[in-house]
Formats: structure tokens, sequence, C-alpha cells
């Protein structure tokens, strides 16, 4: 008489069930630390780079101070379509002592006389180039270069023969007709500056 296959002990690749029960696999699993994460943090500003929206660039040296004004600055013209995050600003100071320098917020509109720098690139390089972006970075020398209606937000002072930065991760913002500027005010020694910037762009809703 045949063998009820009740009376079987099953098996799981070849293991018999009663193993199973107690906890044993025929698989070991891997480490905590070994085990693919199911989650990977990517940062914003690198997924917009990745879309040909993040940009960075530099002014050319600005000399000002002893009666001449200076700026360096990052402009949203008035019909961009887009807002400007700014992610970080650097500012070199070339000079043998301590520089004075402004952080002012003004209108692109009353801005006269300034350069625009070709110092500008997407931080994504690649053969086929990204779009240019929308917004600028000017720089002027002169007696009156300041926007109209312009207010300086925050002083900072440069050591010499140094940089300092700041990391501001979007959370200054410039809509369209507005600018961001680097002052080197008219009083103190004269001295010579450097303003770079990074921004990323995204259209007005």
């Amino acid at each position: 008489m045949a063998k009820s296959s009740f009376n079987q002990s099953p098996y799981y690749y070849g293991v018999p069930d009663v193993y199973m029960q107690m906890g044993y696999y025929p698989f070991p699993t891997p480490p905590i630390s070994d085990q693919t994460p199911k989650q990977i943090h990517v940062p914003y500003p690198m997924s917009i780079a990745a879309h040909c929206k993040y940009f960075l660039g530099q002014t050319e040296k600005i000399t000002a101070g002893g009666e001449i004004q200076g700026f360096g600055a990052l402009s949203n013209p008035f019909r961009s379509g887009v807002i400007l995050f700014v992610h970080s600003w650097q500012l070199t100071n070339y000079s043998e002592h301590p520089a004075e320098v402004q952080i002012w917020f003004g209108k692109t509109e009353s801005i006269t006389g300034a350069k625009t720098s070709t110092a500008v690139s997407a931080s994504y390089a690649q053969l086929s180039a990204c779009p240019p972006p929308q917004g600028k970075i000017l720089f002027a020398t002169g007696d009156n270069v300041l926007p109209r209606g312009g207010a300086a937000v925050t002083t900072r002072m440069v050591p010499p023969m140094s940089t300092i930065e700041a990391k501001l991760n979007g959370q200054w913002m410039l809509g369209p007709g507005m600018t961001m500027m680097a002052v080197l005010p008219a009083e103190g020694k004269s001295a010579t500056i450097l303003f770079s910037t990074s921004w990323w762009e995204q259209s007005v809703y």
C-alpha cells in the first residue's frame, strides 16, 4: 500500500519545512550595509542642472572706492518669464586691505551703463550646449551706478587677498525686472574685487 502524501515532509528548495519554521533560510540575507537602498536622495540643484537650468558665472575685476562706485550684479530682465533662484555668491578681494561690500536689491531697468559679462555657462557641460540663461551678470564703475529705489540688505567685509562665499540654496529669488548687486561703495580706500554667482531658473507660473 502506497504511503499517503501527507506523511511526507514538505521541502523548500530541498530543505525540510521544519527548518524553515525554525528560522533557517537556505540563502543567507546580505547585511544591511550591502543591501541596495530603497530611496536615493538627489539634491534639487543637481536635478535642475540635468535639465540645463542651472548656471554660473563671474564679472571682470571691478576697481572702485576713492569716490568711485562699482558693482557686480545678477540681473533678471523685465520680460524674462523666469524666476532666478540664487544658489550661492562669492566675492574675491585682490587688494592688500579689507574691502566693504554691500549686497543690494534693486530694479533692473534703473541700471545704466553696465557691461554684460560673457563669463557665464550652464553647469551641465556637454557637446550639445544648453540654451543660454535668461539671467545676466552685469558690472560697472562710475559716479552714479546704483539703481534707483534699491536697498542694501547686508554688508560684508572681505579680508585682503581672499574670497568669501554665501550658500543661499535658492532662498533669495529674483522676479522679472529685479537685480541682486554686490556694491563697492565710493567711500573708503580703492579696492579691486570680483563677483561670481550661481543660480537656477524656473518659469513664472
